[in-house]
């Protein structure tokens, strides 16, 4: 006659379990990794090459020979590809929605991300990222135009690094200069990218985040 488990059987069973439980959680904490990094990573190096390929783009942004015209990015003068003009204010924001992987529909129109609601952007990618390119003639060569970034689409906690109220973010800013450099000063921007551990852990305050509130108190 086949028996069931006992209750004994049962309760030690439940303790084994809740025992393991308690001793893999954290090591799958240490091993997963931390998505919001991953993706702005990814982001940011995608945005690296994109700009690259398009101040090295003679076509696009031909070096102009007039006088105190201005180069790279700067250069707004009417361009054609693949039978679409590019020119103007718009020109970068729709060249650059052109060399990445697009889920909507391209919007080159001035917005900012409002902390905690559901981002609008310009255009959205195929990993969920939603992105806010500049409208912007680049005439500055040395103040650098903004681009900002939700990783997770609509998904929570839609904020920016604060101290306070967002030590964990979704959202982030990478600088563009005219001349196609690229660069972020922001402290979990920085840290993110400088970052070896990806664990999911390691998306908590960082240590840079740290050390700047120890020396304001």
């Amino acid at each position: 006659m086949k028996k069931g488990f006992s209750l004994g059987e049962m309760i030690v069973t439940i303790g084994i379990v809740g025992f393991l439980a308690a001793v893999l959680l954290p090591v799958l904490k240490s091993i997963l990794p931390n998505q919001e990094m991953l993706m702005f990573k990814k982001a940011y190096y995608i945005t690296e090459r994109a700009i690259a390929e398009l101040v090295n783009d003679e076509d696009l942004y031909p070096e102009s020979y007039e006088p105190d015209a201005k180069q790279y990015l700067g250069n707004v003068s009417r361009q054609m590809s693949k039978g679409k003009a590019y020119e103007g204010s718009t020109k970068f924001c729709e060249l650059f929605a052109a060399k990445i992987n697009r889920s909507s529909e391209v919007s080159c129109t001035n917005k900012t991300f409002t902390d905690g609601q559901k981002p609008e952007g310009t255009v959205a990618t195929t990993d969920g990222t939603v992105w806010i390119l500049p409208v912007s003639s680049f005439d500055s060569e040395t103040e650098p135009e903004d681009i900002y970034i939700d990783v997770n689409g609509s998904k929570g906690p839609n904020c920016a690094y604060n101290k306070t109220s967002c030590k964990k973010p979704d959202r982030f800013n990478v600088k563009v200069y005219q001349d196609g450099r690229v660069e972020v000063v922001g402290i979990m921007e920085r840290e993110y990218l400088n970052r070896v551990n990806i664990a999911q852990d390691a998306g908590n305050e960082t240590e840079e985040a740290k050390k700047e509130d120890d020396a304001k108190k």
